[in-house]
């Protein structure tokens, strides 16, 4: 008997020391938006000073010659039979936007921006979505900004090139190490040129003694508005991670029916801006 009043003390005070403890531990604090990348379930109350961190879209970049990668100043042969050598390439990709049934949306950063005023001094603050990227050899991989909007997008598209008050920005002004910042080839020309849009160096035949050219395009080359890559492929976001897309450039079809041996600069260029339909492709 006195065992059995014993057992059921201990089994009370068991009980008691639970309801205390229960009752001084603090509920948990984390982030509770379910498109969060740390999106925490176990959690009890919104974490304090917004800790949720949201997925990015994030761009790889393949660079190819027909089916095969591309190498930097590599001889290759046009469908024209004639060998010619891509010493360096650079351009610009900006306005990212993807689709699910007609309702678009974009990556949510921003950053303040000067540009040109109506003076010849003047400078102007502006803000500006922050989704510009600077494609070259390398990096392979570039995180385009953050995004959550997640399911099945049935469009994409984005600029080669920047949008007209984009391309006013005085890049002595743009944050350090940012796409639009002055760059060692100078792809910004003048305050009148402005930005170069895309830029590649080009041997017209195999010999390393051959000087190249520089093929230069600006607003002016595509009428004063960026190029529109649009793009019918399925993309799909996973809700709380980045969200991952490949952007394939073929060169073999970029410099298709580009005549090396019989024209000069102006018409490779008119005819590189004709095979841009045919160029990029965008894939997961």
């Amino acid at each position: 008997m006195k065992l059995q009043v014993l057992s059921w003390r201990l089994l009370v005070a068991c009980f008691a020391v639970a309801i205390f403890w229960s009752a001084c531990e603090s509920p948990s604090r984390g982030c509770l938006d379910i498109e969060a990348t740390n999106f925490d379930v176990s959690s009890d109350k919104p974490c304090k000073d917004d800790c949720c961190k949201y997925p990015n879209l994030v761009c790889s970049v393949s660079q190819k010659f027909g089916g095969v990668l591309w190498k930097q100043d590599t001889a290759y042969i046009n469908d024209l039979g004639l060998h010619f050598r891509i010493k360096s390439v650079a351009f610009y990709l900006s306005g990212f936007e993807l689709g699910q049934g007609g309702t678009f949306y974009q990556t949510t950063d921003s950053v303040k921006m000067k540009v040109f005023g109506s003076g010849s001094a003047d400078t102007v603050a502006q803000y500006f979505r922050d989704d510009y990227l600077l494609v070259r050899r390398v990096p392979v991989e570039y995180p385009v900004g953050q995004f959550k909007k997640s399911g099945a997008f049935d469009t994409f598209r984005c600029n080669l090139g920047l949008e007209p008050d984009a391309n006013k920005i005085i890049p002595r002004y743009a944050p350090s190490g940012h796409p639009l910042n002055k760059q060692s080839d100078s792809l910004w020309l003048s305050r009148t040129e402005q930005y170069v849009w895309m830029q590649m160096v080009v041997a017209k035949d195999t010999l390393f003694t051959t000087k190249p050219d520089t093929l230069r395009f600006t607003a002016v080359d595509f009428g004063g508005v960026p190029y529109k890559i649009t793009s019918g492929t399925v993309l799909n976001h996973l809700t709380g991670f980045d969200f991952d897309f490949i952007f394939t450039v073929d060169y073999a079809k970029m410099f298709s029916g580009v005549d090396f041996a019989n024209s000069g600069v102006v018409a490779w260029k008119n005819q590189i801006l004709l095979n841009l339909g045919s160029t990029f492709e965008v894939s997961q």
